[in-house]
């Protein structure tokens, strides 16, 4: 998926027409352009800031949740999401955008809930990416360009003194709890990309059942200085 994300990202560069072509025309899809309802995941139509942060978000939340999750349900969180945002939410929110985001969504959203389910299995950086990305569409959704600089930085701050903490596990659990709320608030807005969060951290909870238990990671060790 990254790849054909990129890829898409490099053809729109090298045709620009190609994003008025496969992004969300609801008139056109159902006057028989099919493939409409999958190709806005391809194309980043806010240029190259969109293209960096939707591709980068992918690869460091798409590894991780492959690791936790395994590549099939991966697939299911990733498409799931993606295309329930394409085929009923974008026509309502933003039925004339594009962008991978709202799948991305879906694999935080997914990593959330087992974060919910499992604080004590959830790696240092399962821990910060749910809250860290949560952060940036909560604060681009209800504080604009500041809200999505000033929200993730605040967490950027919060999280890497309390991940030092000996109750690692409490921390993680935590952060689950805060990042579902937020994302049932943006929801709540709505917002496509709380939806998106919401559709994800459901289908995590029912993919976690299958999901084979982990290594407890150990909490860090507290360091005296003397």
């Amino acid at each position: 998926m990254t790849l054909a994300t990129a890829a898409g990202a490099a053809a729109q560069l090298a045709d620009p027409g190609l994003v008025d072509r496969f992004r969300r025309d609801y008139p056109a899809l159902h006057d028989g352009e099919w493939w409409r309802w999958f190709t806005p995941l391809l194309v980043q139509p806010a240029g190259w800031g969109q293209i960096a942060f939707n591709i980068a978000s992918l690869v460091v939340a798409g590894v991780i949740a492959e690791r936790r999750f395994g590549t099939v349900r991966w697939l299911l969180l990733y498409l799931g999401t993606g295309l329930f945002g394409e085929g009923v939410v974008g026509e309502r929110l933003d039925p004339h955008g594009a962008g991978n985001s709202i799948a991305v969504c879906g694999l935080v959203g997914g990593l959330a809930a087992l974060l919910l389910l499992r604080p004590g299995e959830a790696t240092r950086p399962h821990a910060f990416v749910v809250p860290y990305y949560t952060a940036c569409v909560a604060g681009l959704g209800f504080g604009g360009t500041v809200g999505a600089f000033v929200a993730p930085t605040a967490v950027l701050v919060v999280l890497s003194i309390l991940l030092r903490n000996r109750h690692y596990r409490g921390v993680a659990f935590g952060a689950a709890v805060v990042s579902l709320v937020t994302a049932g608030l943006l929801a709540a807005r709505p917002d496509q990309h709380g939806i998106g969060l919401a559709v994800g951290a459901g289908l995590g909870l029912l993919l976690a059942a299958t999901v084979r238990p982990g290594p407890r990671v150990a909490a860090p060790a507290r360091t005296s200085s003397r």
